[in-house]
């Protein structure tokens, strides 16, 4: 990347501010274990409910477990989380799109109705009630959370097949004897892949706040996991003793969302043609 492409890209400053913060927490994610020294499963009784020091730079919690080495271990647990959830998202939504905007008519209708099922429930809501039917855990979390997101991915792809369907490089490829499927994934998938990545990182913020919450009542990441959201629900009981339990994951949580919604707006921004001309005229 040259000098110029480089200033480039700093003209957006949501790019550049949720860009860092989501490469900080990759970082963190794998260089854990040299950047908290401590095990964040290590239980010492004679260190319980230690405030911020140097030497637990985010105090203990009620067992003696340094909860900045907690914090750091729950990163990979919200990748993890982002990663999985928009994955199954992709994986079920985006074919039930493509579908329903190639084939139209009656395959758009009924893979249309069944997603406007779907959006008749609010997501946590949908979340909790998935989660309870199949039972308290993160992949039952994770699989719920997919669900209430495969509407969101159905519609873009199959507006973004409609679309890319009717372009000239898809009628000169039928023209010139491609199939359907060549058509489908040679062409359009092709094309639509940039929107597809947008929307999986604007959602991650969503992901990371809705499995968090899920945790927090019960309904996730069991304790002792290192997942921000079980931490919190476990320093809940104790705000009156030790507020630094439930504070920090609760901060951690609420930059990490503000991190991927700024990354995905601002690489929006920085890929959207019209965007760019828009800037250069101003």
């Amino acid at each position: 990347m040259s000098k110029d492409d480089f200033r480039e890209l700093l003209r957006y400053r949501n790019l550049t501010i949720g860009s860092s913060i989501v490469l900080i927490l990759i970082l963190c994610g794998l260089f854990a274990p040299l950047i908290a020294r401590q095990d964040p499963y290590a239980q010492n009784l004679a260190i319980t409910f230690q405030p911020p020091s140097t030497a637990h730079l985010f105090g203990s919690d009620q067992y003696g477990r340094d909860v900045f080495a907690r914090i750091v271990y729950g990163t990979r647990w919200a990748l993890f989380e982002v990663v999985m959830s928009a994955g199954m998202s992709l994986l079920f939504g985006v074919p039930l799109g493509l579908a329903a905007g190639f084939f139209g008519k009656r395959v758009d209708s009924v893979i249309m109705w069944s997603t406007d099922i779907l959006y008749a429930f609010p997501g946590i809501v949908l979340a909790i009630l998935l989660v309870a039917m199949l039972g308290p855990s993160l992949f039952n979390t994770l699989l719920a959370i997919s669900i209430f997101s495969v509407p969101v991915y159905a519609r873009l792809s199959r507006n973004l097949t409609h679309a890319l369907k009717q372009m000239e490089f898809s009628e000169a490829a039928y023209a010139l004897g491609a199939g359907p499927w060549r058509i489908l994934f040679t062409h359009i998938l092709r094309n639509a892949f940039v929107p597809l990545l947008i929307q999986a990182t604007l959602t991650a913020g969503d992901v990371i706040l809705s499995a968090s919450g899920l945790s927090f009542l019960g309904l996730g990441a069991q304790p002792p996991t290192a997942e921000w959201g079980a931490m919190m629900s476990e320093g809940r009981n104790f705000l009156g003793v030790a507020t630094h339990l439930s504070l920090f994951p609760g901060l951690v949580i609420t930059i990490a969302a503000l991190g991927f919604n700024l990354f995905g707006d601002g690489l929006r921004d920085y890929l959207d043609p019209k965007f760019q001309q828009r800037s250069a005229q101003g």
